[in-house]
């Protein structure tokens, strides 16, 4: 994992789910790929109320399914990711 993924960031009033469970889901889930991704994102993530840090990367949503780069499919239960997400528009 790399070294951005590994340290320790000072928290914000909302940055949750940090823990190490989060960690191993990431080490045992994710490629190489997914992980440069991730490593760029949080070099601009803004630490603000209940923001969270990525957890993986995505490829597509189409309807109430979401894609990551892995081609891996989940089931979007959070229905406010519309206005990140896209509706269903290629990343």
């Amino acid at each position: 994992m790399s070294s951005t993924m590994n340290r320790k960031i000072a928290q914000s009033e909302g940055d949750v789910n940090t823990a190490p469970a989060r960690q191993k889901w990431q080490a045992e889930n994710l490629n190489d790929h997914t992980r440069q991704l991730l490593e760029e994102d949080a070099k601009y993530f803004l630490h603000q109320s209940l923001s969270t840090p990525c957890l993986n990367a995505l490829k597509s949503a189409e309807g109430a399914y979401i894609q990551d780069v892995e081609g891996r499919r989940y089931l979007d239960f959070h229905g406010n990711q519309v206005h990140a997400v896209g509706l269903g528009n290629e990343l």
